[in-house]
């Protein structure tokens, strides 16, 4: 059994939330549908909102700041090229790939809140919250791309 380190667990979480943040508004500028460029700028904010509790949670237990490391990746499928944004395939499994990123961050921040207690508990089960509400919104746009290429509702 491993154990638990917080301050990796921190690094990991707030490098995660920086991706992500990075991730939706890339996909905001690249989409033609203003609905969409509103409600991924939308989880971005919150994603930053996120990176900026941790960070500082970071600095209160630790004493020192945050510093990102340029050559970490925490989740490549978050990783695309704009072009990627114009392909409907592509899109589908960017898609996908984004609800499978919201469900391990949530999944981390259930670890966190388990390893806290307190103030740092309710932020970490805060947090959790939160992604598990992205990865609706996640799965509801696949589901809305996936219809549009199917040219129908499948079930």
């Amino acid at each position: 059994m491993t154990t638990f380190d917080m301050k990796e667990a921190l690094k990991l979480a707030i490098h995660s939330e920086i991706e992500a943040s990075e991730f939706y508004r890339s996909w905001a500028a690249n989409t033609d549908k203003p609905h969409l460029a509103e409600e991924l700028n939308k989880i971005a904010d919150w994603e930053t909102c996120h990176r900026d509790s941790l960070t500082n949670y970071y600095t209160e237990l630790y004493g020192e700041k945050f510093e990102r490391d340029p050559n970490l990746v925490v989740d490549p499928a978050l990783r695309v090229q704009a072009d990627e944004f114009k392909n409907s395939y592509s899109l589908l499994r960017i898609a996908s790939a984004v609800f499978i990123s919201e469900m391990r961050a949530a999944e981390l921040y259930g670890k966190m809140a388990e390893q806290t207690e307190g103030s740092a508990r309710k932020m970490f089960l805060e947090l959790k919250e939160m992604e598990e509400g992205h990865m609706g919104t996640a799965r509801k746009n696949y589901e809305e791309m996936r219809e549009h290429i199917q040219g129908f509702h499948a079930f």
